[in-house]
């Protein structure tokens, strides 16, 4: 198999974020675009270059950097990952687990993963990004209470056997549809549309081992000091709770606490809460609890706007006003 071509990315590629030879200036553009990280240049010319096209929930990417470079962007929880060499190689560490990524190897990167990237000098990369709710909403459908566990993905994925070559093929499909999502372009039925987004994430979620497979099995029990932080929460989301509030309520210290959280769920008291207000905002902003934007924000404790839909969109794919128009 060979990667893709670029009459393939066409359409992509006609969707410029920036291009830069500058370090630092990559490195804030990358981070606004993508995940706040930490970027170490190793050594050739920066020649930097970032492509975005949307598609529903989901956002498609090319992304290269000219220079070798070493990435640490820690977890990225609140979406997963597939990144792919369009040219050159990259080593993935996700946690205990090494991805040498090649045209032919993809790496399917989970929310809770420990993460280390290492791109050699040349370097181009497709990247699909899936926000976490979009995983969530659809593994509860297929995969019923087994997809209350953490969801965590064998990293490598072949793109050169039947499964892989269909998982391309249907990328590259919405790649080639971009153009219908244009301002003033024909659009296609939205309903057909969601189904494609959702068939390219069922395939991942089918084909790719992951922790969600094998639903028989029963979600580990969440230690009890955990549970009772996570009760707490849901009981005053409205309220302006900080971490000590929190541990006090689940009979914890703080720094006690925040080791539970990091060690069972692979986030913090603090990204905990977000997520819960996130949760329950889009469940009352489909089930029209609420009249607005502003006035389900500030119902589950939110009183920043434009942070909440920055949030909103990084979890769901979708901004707030986007949600509560498709529900009318």
């Amino acid at each position: 198999m060979h990667g893709w071509s670029r009459i393939e990315l066409a359409p992509l590629l006609k969707r410029r974020v920036f291009s830069s030879t500058q370090p630092a200036e990559t490195r804030e553009r990358v981070s606004e675009a993508l995940k706040e990280h930490r970027l170490t240049w190793k050594g050739g010319r920066v020649d930097a270059e970032l492509n975005r096209g949307r598609f529903g929930a989901l956002s498609v990417c090319t992304l290269r950097y000219g220079a070798e470079v070493h990435i640490e962007p820690d977890r990225l929880q609140d979406f997963m990952l597939v990144q792919v060499p369009l040219h050159g190689r990259a080593r993935i560490e996700c946690g205990a687990d090494s991805v040498d990524t090649h045209p032919d190897c993809a790496a399917v990167i989970a929310p809770n993963r420990a993460l280390k990237l290492h791109w050699e000098a040349g370097c181009e990369q497709l990247l699909l990004k899936i926000p976490r709710g979009k995983l969530e909403t659809i593994g509860r459908r297929i995969f019923g209470d087994a997809a209350t566990r953490p969801l965590d993905f064998t990293p490598a994925l072949r793109l050169d056997t039947p499964i892989g070559a269909a998982w391309r093929s249907m990328v590259t499909g919405l790649i080639h549809l971009l153009p219908t999502l244009d301002d003033g372009a024909p659009k296609p039925p939205a309903a057909w549309l969601e189904h494609l987004e959702d068939t390219l994430v069922l395939h991942l979620l089918y084909n790719q081992p992951n922790t969600w497979q094998n639903g028989t099995t029963q979600a580990p029990a969440q230690p009890r000091r955990l549970a009772q932080a996570e009760s707490y929460m849901r009981k005053n989301l409205s309220a302006p709770l900080t971490l000590t509030e929190i541990a006090r309520g689940a009979g914890a210290s703080a720094s006690a606490l925040t080791r539970l959280f990091q060690e069972h769920q692979g986030t913090t008291p603090m990204q905990a809460l977000r997520t819960l207000r996130l949760d329950a905002a889009r469940e009352r902003l489909q089930q029209g609890s609420c009249t607005s934007v502003t006035e389900v924000a500030v119902s589950v404790g939110i009183s920043h706007l434009g942070r909440f839909s920055e949030y909103y969109r990084e979890r769901f794919g979708e901004l707030p006003r986007e949600t509560l128009q498709h529900r009318g």
